[in-house]
């Protein structure tokens, strides 16, 4: 395997894969059953290829600012090219869209440690940091999304402000840890069967220590989803589906927190089930819902599969090679 990820499985990683495996096809059923099959294919060939050819644009941008801010991380402990943390995040994400349980964020780590001296520890704890940062940032969004949309129940609103407040003090307390670490690793060593994943996590936020390198990450990361969002948007327009922009924040922050659950490569099935069912209540048909799913993720697994492919042969050439 290149960069010396192995995709050897211990016992406990195939039982997860079965689990995926069988949720998938679990899911896919669900998400197809009674769908007119051929009127599917027919939305998705006559999608209109301008709003498409942006939405690929747009996902490129999006791949290079979550590469930025990943640099924003990383140069904490070294100072890294932006054009090496870019192929090696991109061959990330193509590691995620074929291989199982995640590998790619084991191959991002790897490309940037075979090049770079520096810790293989921190690169994973920065990942770390990366993904919680999104889940607080998503749930926020998402929060501040369904406060703005007009009819939903009241109970969903009071729901909605809750969430806004316990993300947001989420978010700040995740800046503000760095500065009270000696604090909270003298409490991690009272419960050891948390103390080796916090440990990391904690190691990961020394990346943060600087305030102007938290801002410098958070508004990156403000600007990512709403970007991301966007592309949702014209990928629903290139079906002639009106999809509002908190609607499409709301269902791709479930997409983004349902990839925490086991998952096939790609989230094969998890994704197409979590859209189907989240657009259902704003007036989004199951057969519309598929059509923008598939569509929203062909746009960004071609545009990632394409960047991963010329990072593994930018990174796989020899030390010695390097421009």
């Amino acid at each position: 395997m290149p960069f010396g990820v192995s995709i050897r499985l211990d016992r406990k990683s195939k039982i997860t894969l079965a689990v995926a495996v069988v949720l998938a096809v679990v899911l896919l059923y669900f998400s197809f059953r009674g769908i007119d099959m051929a009127e599917l294919g027919k939305t998705l060939a006559n999608a209109r290829p301008g709003p498409l050819a942006l939405a690929a644009v747009l996902s490129c941008v999006a791949l290079w600012l979550r590469s930025l801010r990943w640099q924003v991380l990383l140069n904490s402990a070294a100072e890294l090219p932006l054009g090496t943390v870019f192929w090696a995040n991109a061959l990330g994400y193509l590691g995620n869209n074929v291989l199982p349980a995640r590998m790619g964020e084991f191959m991002r780590v790897e490309a940037l440690k075979r090049r770079h001296e520096i810790s293989r520890s921190y690169l994973l704890a920065t990942a770390l940091i990366e993904r919680v940062m999104d889940a607080g940032v998503l749930v926020l969004f998402t929060s501040a999304a369904l406060m703005t949309i007009p009819d939903l129940p009241d109970w969903l609103h009071r729901a909605s402000q809750t969430f806004s407040i316990l993300s947001g003090a989420g978010i700040l307390t995740l800046f503000l840890l760095p500065h009270a670490q000696k604090q909270v690793a003298g409490l991690l060593v009272k419960v050891p069967q948390v103390a080796g994943v916090a440990g990391r996590f904690l190691d990961g936020l020394r990346s943060l220590h600087s305030w102007w390198r938290s801002i410098q990450f958070l508004l990156l990361t403000l600007v990512i989803w709403p970007l991301d969002s966007f592309t949702g948007v014209l990928v629903a327009d290139a079906i002639g589906l009106n999809l509002e922009m908190q609607t499409s924040m709301v269902v791709l922050a479930a997409l983004g927190l349902s990839s925490a659950v086991p998952s096939t490569p790609g989230y094969v099935g998890v994704f197409q089930f979590v859209a189907v069912n989240v657009l259902k209540p704003f007036g989004v048909d199951r057969s519309a819902a598929l059509a923008w799913i598939l569509l929203y993720q062909a746009v960004n697994y071609l545009t990632q599969a394409a960047f991963g492919f010329i990072g593994f042969g930018v990174l796989s050439k020899p030390i010695d090679q390097k421009s």
